[in-house]
């Protein structure tokens, strides 16, 4: 096996190199920061997360970050080779730094051929006029499978096709296809299945499983079948299984000899567990002639338990591949359960390895309910001291006067507990400023054109919905923006406010300095799941609390999020600078729902 290892030298300079030092005069507390990078070959083989590999994926392509001690990048490229900045010195302010270096423009966190990920890190301290040298090793991140088809197979059977499938969640599986694929596979480091599918000269099928457990970064599977010359396939004379181990290489060579007969094989596979219910996923992957659908039941339990639960034969879909499916209710958050696929015909029982799965929490929505507030600087914000959770409008609009805080806290009206959220759409001088709140971060004020923020705040639970109450007072459109959407009202027309909430892959970035730029959830890639309150929903309301309930409408309900956004504004077109002075947004008591039954698009 050949392994790509890519040795990163850096040299932190706070003293001028001799080529510079005609031509810059630096601070005593400020230095370089110089880098080499060289490709070793040897006998063996997150810039924006992107699970998804990108087309034209190069890994040896390197994406370089230097982040300071809080974890900001200060400088960065995706092509360490041919940046030039990055060729020459660096100047830093003295201090301590981490310098990350991973394949550019992916996260590897996907499955595919020929996509190896590397990854490394180095952190050092920079010393006012010194000298400090890190080396930085990046190496393999992934996990490589290779498989090969002995001749014994090809002479006997008419297609054989391996299967792998990973026990992430949200990770696609491959397939190597006998006489086909003759390149090898990466997945993500995490567990994984195999199945084998053969069809023979007279048509029947056969199957063998195996699953691997304990998979570490830089492993290297190699799986070899051939045919054994005896024994039936399940019948506790099965596969033979021969494992060679290169600890050096971080090399596991499996040799598997299939039977010649079958019998009936039935595999478990990784449970798409959410909070409170979880999608399982069996197979049945090989059958005598005597072999009855109706005899399959799934059992289950806590891990902690004895005693097995069954789902019976009418509760799960059976279809025409034998795959079996069913979803199970009424679990406990942040459990370990586990099921397995049982087989009944009078007298004759099969049960196949039980699969372990755990439940994910039920995170509750920070502040919902809009009683921590602080002030820091001019602007309040909508949480503790020290926390970063909701950020406001307030940074723009109070960096033309203090008084202008166009989300604060109100004593009344409230709905429960000591405060709501009060959101007042307001002129600062010649611009109008939307009242709004969200879940992430104020970036910065451009002049007079606009902000840029950074929408979404981590989050890796899967809730149904977002509820809670509101009170809507608009007032007649008298800010008339630019390039508008068709939807938006005219002036004189009432304003109307906006509530949405997705599940984000990444931070979208917003700028609303050009409109052409602003983000559409509707069709973004980062979107996993995505619910909005609908505009008939977003009008004047009187003096009364509305519920809100949106449904989070997923896109794939096997992905798992990183980031949760949430969206109030007392203007819905405020990013285009439209809606009405004096509108008014109050909103408390909202929070996540956790149920059983999620909305698929």
């Amino acid at each position: 096996m050949k392994k790509i290892q890519y040795i990163l030298s850096i040299l932190f300079m706070t003293a001028i190199v001799a080529s510079c030092s005609q031509d810059i005069d630096i601070d005593s507390n400020k230095g370089y920061l110089s880098l080499d990078i060289n490709t070793l070959t040897s006998t063996h083989e997150p810039a924006g997360s992107r699970s998804a590999v990108p087309e034209g994926y190069n890994p040896k392509t390197l994406h370089i970050e230097i982040q300071d001690k809080d974890g900001k990048v200060v400088k960065s490229t995706d092509d360490f080779a041919s940046d030039e900045v990055f060729q020459g010195n660096i100047l830093l302010l003295a201090g301590k730094y981490t310098v990350v270096a991973h394949s550019a423009n992916w996260d590897g966190k996907a499955s595919g051929f020929d996509v190896p990920y590397y990854y490394g890190s180095s952190t050092v301290q920079v010393k006012p006029k010194g000298l400090v040298t890190a080396s930085l090793t990046c190496t393999q991140a992934n996990v490589k499978i290779t498989v090969n088809y002995d001749k014994s197979i090809s002479e006997n059977f008419n297609y054989a096709n391996t299967t792998v499938s990973s026990a992430l969640v949200g990770i696609n599986s491959f397939e190597f296809k006998m006489g086909k694929t003759t390149q090898s596979g990466y997945i993500p480091v995490g567990d994984f299945d195999v199945i084998l599918d053969l069809i023979n000269k007279k048509g029947d099928k056969k199957a063998l499983t195996q699953s691997f457990t304990d998979v570490k970064a830089r492993d290297h599977y190699i799986l070899n079948f051939k045919l054994q010359e005896t024994g039936n396939l399940g019948d506790g004379n099965g596969p033979g299984i021969k494992v060679e181990v290169d600890e050096t290489t971080n090399t596991y060579t499996y040799t598997f000899e299939v039977p010649r007969k079958s019998a009936i094989t039935l595999v478990t596979r990784a449970a798409n567990a959410w909070s409170n219910f979880a999608m399982l996923n069996a197979s049945v992957t090989a059958k005598t002639d005597a072999f009855k659908n109706t005899g399959l039941t799934i059992q289950w339990k806590k891990s902690t338990d004895s005693k097995w639960s069954e789902i019976e034969n009418s509760e799960l879909t059976i279809d025409g591949n034998d795959n079996v499916t069913t979803t199970l209710k009424g679990l406990s958050p942040n459990t370990e359960y586990e099921y397995r696929l049982r087989y009944v015909d009078g007298d004759k029982e099969v049960v196949c390895d039980p699969v372990t799965f755990i439940t994910e929490q039920q995170v509750a929505l920070y502040n919902g309910g809009f009683e921590h507030w602080h002030q820091s600087g001019a602007p309040w914000y909508p949480n503790e001291a020290g926390v970063k959770f909701w950020d406001t409008s307030n940074p723009g609009s109070t960096s033309i006067g203090d008084s202008y805080n166009v989300t604060t806290k109100t004593e009344s009206p409230k709905r429960s507990g000591s405060y709501a959220a009060k959101l007042e759409s307001t002129k600062v001088v010649i611009k109008f400023a939307a009242a709004s709140m969200y879940t992430g971060e104020f970036g910065y004020v451009d002049g007079t054109k606009g902000a840029i923020l950074d929408w979404g705040t981590p989050f890796k639970n899967r809730p149904t919905a977002l509820k809670g109450f509101m009170q809507y007072h608009p007032q007649a459109v008298d800010n008339v923006g630019k390039s508008l959407p068709a939807a938006a009202p005219a002036k004189g027309q009432p304003d109307i406010c906006s509530i949405y909430i997705a599940l984000l892959s990444d931070i979208v970035v917003v700028n609303n300095t050009d409109v052409s730029l602003l983000p559409n959830l509707l069709t973004d890639s980062r979107v996993i799941a995505y619910g909005a309150l609908p505009d008939n929903q977003c009008v004047a309301t009187g003096d009364s609390w509305k519920e809100v309930n949106i449904p989070l409408v997923y896109r794939d309900i096997n992905k798992k999020p990183s980031y949760l956004l949430v969206v109030f504004s007392a203007s819905k077109y405020g990013d285009y600078f439209h809606g009405a002075k004096g509108s008014t947004l109050y909103l408390d008591d909202f929070e996540l729902v956790y149920g059983d039954t999620p909305s698929v698009k």
